[in-house]
């Protein structure tokens, strides 16, 4: 055999030892791979979802540090996802970051990312673990609740209270009167006051409702405190507390009345309390002041709720006690507005300059006051180039 036959013969038998590698090769990954397949059709038979989902849980409890998730509240984006862990945790989880966080909550909910988290975490709680978050957050509710991102989660918080000690928790910051005057002269702490009245039985109440009605002539004269008023009135049926409020209405009606917003809670009064005795005496009151209240701008708005609720005999009455000349010659706008409300006249022209026609509604009401004011508006209309009055 001559050389070159000798490396021909080498080169075949190499190349059918590097064939033979090859195929062990692919022997030895086909197994591993059915190996794997095999390993993982057992997994799948035996996968139990309960046992990942604590797995999962064990996991989250090694990942929730305090400091991570106070960390998370640099970015809004971490809270979010930080927001959607929580929504999904088990008991066991929610427990653990309860207590991990105490000493945190009053900075947590005061944090303009945390707050989110924190309205979520109390969704989420059972009572016993909302009563750890009350004893931290107890005695700061009345003054946080008019902050801009605190107030949220203390809404949230009144809002899921379903237990006394709950409810003792949320009252015991309200006790304070100058802490309560503030609140219920801000924006945030009207309506959080507002989710108290709404909430918490009035048997669990009674301080809180007493102070309530001392602040009642501070709050109907805000925008908002108002508002609430009107909620605590028709939230607490209570004598004692009717008692009081009517005993601060008495005193202080024109001064009410007259008010950009006290005037809607003397509204509001008059109409709750239709058909009752304090009912009647607010009637009454409005009746004895009418005229001093119609041509002032905000408590006639209260005379015009009072005109279509009352009687033809009513409104007879009230258009006997009126001076119709003074109220033509002062020319007042809400006045004219008023007599109109009461059917005096079809049209109304502040200036004069046209015929005034009387409404024969009240052809036979108060026939001297009517008379004269017909002379009157003659007098007027025949007299077009004097000086206007």
């Amino acid at each position: 055999m001559n050389n070159r036959e000798i490396n021909e013969d080498c080169l075949k038998k190499n190349k059918n030892n590097e064939n033979d590698v090859n195929a062990s090769k692919n022997l030895s990954n086909a197994s591993t791979l059915y190996n794997s397949s095999s390993s993982f059709n057992s997994f799948n038979s035996n996968f139990n979802p309960n046992r990942f989902q604590n797995s999962l849980n064990s996991l989250m409890l090694n990942m929730l540090s305090v400091q991570f998730i106070l960390n998370s509240f640099t970015d809004r984006d971490k809270t979010i996802i930080l927001q959607s862990t929580i929504m999904e945790a088990n008991n066991e989880t929610i427990e653990y970051i309860v207590k991990e966080l105490k000493g945190y909550y009053r900075q947590i909910i005061n944090d303009k990312n945390g707050n989110y988290f924190m309205s979520d975490l109390i969704k989420v709680c059972e009572p016993k673990q909302k009563v750890i978050i009350l004893e931290e957050l107890s005695p700061i509710i009345s003054e946080d609740c008019i902050n801009k991102y605190s107030t949220h989660p203390i809404q949230i918080l009144i809002e899921r209270s379903s237990s006394e000690i709950e409810y003792k928790y949320i009252l015991y910051s309200f006790n304070d009167y100058n802490k309560f005057l503030v609140a219920s002269l801000n924006p945030n702490g009207a309506f959080t006051i507002q989710k108290i009245v709404e909430r918490i039985p009035n048997r669990y109440r009674k301080e809180f409702n007493f102070i309530f009605a001392s602040f009642i002539g501070f709050t109907s004269k805000t925008q908002f405190g108002v508002v609430v008023v009107k909620k605590f009135i028709s939230c607490t049926k209570v004598d004692s507390i009717t008692l009081q409020i009517m005993n601060f209405v008495r005193n202080n009606f024109m001064n009410l009345a007259v008010d950009q917003y006290a005037n809607y809670l003397i509204q509001f009064l008059f109409q709750e309390w239709k058909n009752t005795s304090e009912g009647n005496e607010i009637k009454e009151l409005i009746f004895n002041n009418f005229k001093d209240m119609h041509d002032k701008k905000y408590s006639s708005f209260i005379c015009e709720i009072f005109i279509k609720n009352i009687t033809i005999e009513e409104k007879k009455n009230l258009i006997k006690r009126l001076d119709l000349n003074y109220i033509l010659k002062s020319n007042n706008k809400h006045s004219l507005k008023i007599m109109k409300a009461l059917g005096i006249f079809n049209n109304v022209n502040t200036n004069f300059n046209f015929p005034l026609t009387l409404n024969n509604t009240f052809e036979n009401n108060s026939i001297d006051n009517i008379n004269r004011t017909h002379k009157y508006i003659n007098f007027l209309n025949n007299n077009k180039n004097q000086e206007q009055i």
